[in-house]
């Protein structure tokens, strides 16, 4: 599934407007006006219903069945925009889709019945008025999921069929600043704690095949009730994705974050995730270490001095088979 893909969203005026416009070039070119009229207004209550309904449909469909989706799909679109409010907005608009064509079926006959063409106009007007309203009744449900879409189209696009490596760590232990220097993503960095604003995908090239890097907002040794979204957002990775997990270490506890601490989380990732692939990296090594750690095969790694990271990498294609 790629939430990336789903096409633009139009509030409601705009959808009314655009079948009004439309609807306003049907004519019909018999000499009887009476008749003419009929036939018009005919044509243009079904143009107006289809116009408003059918891009309704079509965004109900874009979205994706909560039913089918990855279950990794669904814990981010619950933690960016809630499962909830997106099935409630979808509904919706389905119901309004429904109801704008049953609107319009209703009064195609009664505009057919009349026979004069001012009150054929009237009917029309009528239908017109019903119609639009109801558009009008779900703009906040649209305007949620041109909200939503605009979330998800920055949201990674995940493959589940090539390997992927997750950088995880406490804050601010370099995990952005070495997705940045290992791969082709670029997290955006600051210099304080859970501003990686959720997951980040990047990407290593080896031989034939491509390793998935993906950047995860720092975690705290805490239980999951006390994470929040953007944690969760990284733990949901971990859940259930079952990616290589690469673990970033602070020995010189720049980060803000003492090594207790960090070996704290250290233990608490390899307790819960015990049948993952894992590899320990030691960053910022230009900076002097606060304690040694005896971790199996650790690679000490610098961005700032370029150290360590083609290892990371070999390390990486090591590991995924590659």
């Amino acid at each position: 599934m790629n939430l990336q893909e789903i096409p633009t969203i139009a509030n409601s005026e705009e959808l009314i407007d655009r079948a009004l416009r439309r609807a306003s070039k049907v004519e019909e070119s018999v000499r009887n006006a009476d008749y003419r009229a009929r036939l018009t207004a005919v044509r243009k209550i079904h143009s107006v219903a289809d116009n408003i309904a059918n891009p309704l449909h079509s965004y109900v469909k874009a979205f994706p069945s909560f039913d089918n989706i990855h279950p990794f799909d669904k814990a981010i679109i619950d933690l960016t925009v809630g499962v909830d409010k997106l099935r409630k907005s979808l509904g919706a608009a389905d119901w309004a889709r429904k109801e704008i064509l049953m609107i319009g079926n209703k009064y195609v006959p009664k505009a057919r019945a009349r026979k004069s063409a001012e009150a054929t106009m009237k009917i029309m007007s009528e239908a017109y008025t019903k119609m639009t309203n109801v558009a009008r009744q779900i703009n906040k449900n649209l305007e949620f999921l041109i909200s939503a879409r605009s979330v998800f189209r920055n949201l990674p696009n995940v493959s589940t069929e090539k390997p992927l490596a997750v950088f995880a760590g406490a804050p601010n232990v370099g995990k952005s600043s070495l997705i940045g220097a290992i791969s082709s993503g670029k997290p955006e960095v600051k210099s304080y704690p859970f501003t990686t604003k959720g997951v980040s995908l990047g990407h290593i090239k080896a031989k034939y095949e491509i390793i998935q890097v993906m950047d995860t907002p720092g975690l705290l040794d805490r239980p999951d009730s006390d994470r929040n979204d953007m944690e969760k957002q990284g733990i949901a990775a971990l859940d259930y994705l079952k990616p290589i997990i690469v673990f970033l270490t602070d020995l010189s506890e720049s980060s803000g974050y003492s090594i207790k601490t960090q070996t704290s989380l250290h233990e608490e990732l390899k307790g819960r995730y015990s049948d993952y692939l894992w590899i320990d990296v030691y960053s910022k090594s230009d900076l002097e270490s606060k304690e040694i750690l005896d971790y199996i095969d650790p690679i000490s790694i610098s961005v700032m001095n370029n150290e360590g990271i083609d290892s990371l990498k070999n390390k990486l294609i090591d590991v995924a088979n590659l």
